[in-house]
């Protein structure tokens, strides 16, 4: 099927799937483009295999619709596998055949030939740190090497489209390193990335982020879009050698009406009521007042606590409608 160099890989459209009376997804629309990394971010329970599973065509929608690859995830579902990759967060290797034999078997899977599987195997070992691993028996491997071993498999059939549920799970930070700058080497060559996974300190390395909560999607921006929009505000940390002229800052800062947080040893930090330029200039303006000496660092909150916060938000509004 013909697409065009710039249309989306992945189109949702109110995409909905219902278990009888629960609504697991819930009128879910956005778009993934190629050479994209897109995180999707939920609690258990929120829709994220869900919907992972309906875009690769092994769920059909219970309403709305979705292309992948330009393919329908309704009416072209048997199509799809070989357009995508899809690793899930249970690596699905066979324990008792080697690394060598899963690749063969997977490779057959997708119907390639035997140099086709050589090929990739070659291309993807060296990248993964797999060579030397392949008569290992599965069952005998280090978890992590196991779902390196697995995305290898994935990726043998060179999809445009690669799912990732919750593919560094158990994994220690070297291996996650691994798995994340292959997910950028992927991306640079044009394929689109869907990840999702607990570690939301990886999300920073995705282009966009959606929050997914009770099957809907209740956000959806750049990692710093989101911190943007959903920060309560800067956290401004002061800075001096000495911790008495910190104090000082403090306690001068308190009596001005700033929220001021201390952590010993000398830590000071402002938490600013919003994250408007000039509240920032204004908080600023006062600390060169107080001491010329003084400097600060400004930040936004972290991934994690815009998720948490944006979830209680959520929940605080569906207890306040109940």
């Amino acid at each position: 099927m013909f697409m065009a160099k710039d249309a989306p890989l992945i189109i949702t459209h109110n995409l909905t799937r219902r278990f009888g009376s629960f609504t697991a997804v819930d009128h879910v629309t956005f778009q993934v483009q190629r050479g994209e990394v897109f995180g999707f971010l939920g609690p258990n329970g929120s829709g994220k295999s869900t919907t992972i599973r309906m875009l690769c065509g092994l769920l059909t929608p219970s309403e709305g619709e979705a292309q992948v690859a330009g393919l329908d995830i309704g009416a072209q579902a048997s199509q799809i596998s070989t357009r995508i990759g899809y690793m899930s967060q249970k690596v699905s290797l066979y324990a008792n055949l080697t690394v060598q034999e899963n690749v063969q078997f997977f490779g057959g899977l997708y119907s390639l030939s035997s140099l086709r599987i050589a090929a990739r195997q070659g291309e993807l070992f060296p990248r993964l740190g797999l060579c030397g691993y392949e008569q290992a028996l599965v069952r005998e491997l280090p978890s992590g090497v196991k779902q390196r071993v697995a995305l290898a498999c994935s990726l043998l059939h060179n999809p445009e489209i690669v799912f990732l549920d919750e593919p560094t799970a158990g994994v220690d930070l070297i291996n996650r390193q691994v798995f994340w700058d292959l997910i950028q080497d992927l991306a640079a060559e044009g394929k689109a990335l869907f990840v999702t996974t607990h570690y939301l300190d990886e999300m920073e390395h995705a282009h966009r982020v959606g929050f997914i909560d009770q099957g809907q999607l209740i956000a959806l921006d750049t990692p710093l879009g989101l911190k943007i929009a959903f920060a309560g505000g800067y956290r401004v940390r002061l800075l001096h050698e000495e911790p008495q002229v910190l104090t000082n800052a403090a306690s001068s800062l308190r009596s001005q009406g700033y929220a001021v947080q201390q952590e010993e040893p000398g830590g000071v930090f402002v938490l600013l009521p919003d994250n408007k330029q000039e509240t920032l200039s204004r908080l600023r303006s006062t600390v060169r007042d107080i001491s010329p000496a003084l400097e600060y660092t400004t930040a936004l909150p972290s991934l994690e606590e815009v998720f948490a916060g944006r979830i209680r938000q959520r929940q605080t509004r569906v207890e306040a409608s109940a």
